[in-house]
């Protein structure tokens, strides 16, 4: 019998979350009808038409937001080469961490200046 009294209960807590879901979606409905009213009240009072929702100007102050900013891509160049290895064709620019190779050269005596780029 417990498995039947389990069975019972879930099917009494699935109606009890499902209710809770209708009471939510609905909330969110009635919210979203209350902004379309507001909005539509705030349109007829300033003489806005739906043409003009769809004007370039209007689309270019979107763009201008705050997402403008994940919209424009950083384009980055090339940094210049500064170090190369001329028996292995290693490079490294200069920045970030000192390459593999070159720490493995300095430790063998060398120095960084011999293997700088003019």
């Amino acid at each position: 019998m417990p498995r039947l009294s389990t069975l019972k209960t879930i099917r009494q807590q699935i109606a009890k979350l499902e209710a809770q879901a209708k009471k939510l979606a609905d909330g969110e409905e009635d919210k979203k009808r209350k902004a379309i009213l507001e909005v539509g009240a705030l349109m007829r009072k300033l003489g806005v038409t739906l043409e003009d929702l769809s004007a370039a100007p209007v689309r270019a102050a979107r763009k201008a937001g705050p997402g403008a900013a994940r919209e424009k891509k950083k384009v980055s160049k090339p940094v210049p080469v500064k170090f190369r290895n001329s028996e292995t064709g290693d490079t490294w620019s200069g920045r970030g961490r000192t390459p593999r190779w070159l720490v493995s050269e300095e430790a063998n005596g060398r120095t960084r200046d011999e293997f700088k780029v003019s």
